[in-house]
């Protein structure tokens, strides 16, 4: 990450590899799972966070306009939101295994129509 040169260098992970890219600031970066080892906290750790307080500044305090961070300012609208749709259960199929076999290769043909 280099603010001064507005540009920024990721690695991100491809079929068979890794590549280097090299962005220009600002970007939106995300993160895959399984980036890392997440780490747990310890009984103590949990006991003392509790105690913490957490600070909280206002805008001005920041020295940050608020027009400068209202939705009208922002470069990336908020277009739409939606969750997906609910999925079917699955199904378990029982019995005589060349019974069973005959039937999945039907629900696949006849209802999933993948084969």
């Amino acid at each position: 990450l280099d603010p001064a040169s507005k540009l920024a260098k990721a690695k991100r992970e491809v079929e068979g590899g890794a590549e280097l890219v090299e962005f220009s600031l600002p970007a939106v970066i995300t993160a895959q799972k399984g980036l890392n080892e997440p780490r747990y906290a310890s009984l103590k750790g949990i006991m003392a966070v509790k105690k913490k307080v957490i600070p909280e500044w206002t805008l001005a305090e920041l020295g940050v306009d608020p027009g400068s961070v209202s939705e009208s300012a922002a470069s990336v609208r908020f277009v739409e939101f939606s969750l997906p749709p609910p999925r079917q259960a699955g199904r378990i199929l029982e019995g005589d295994p060349k019974d069973t076999a005959r039937e999945l290769v039907r629900i696949l043909h006849e209802e999933a129509k993948v084969i």
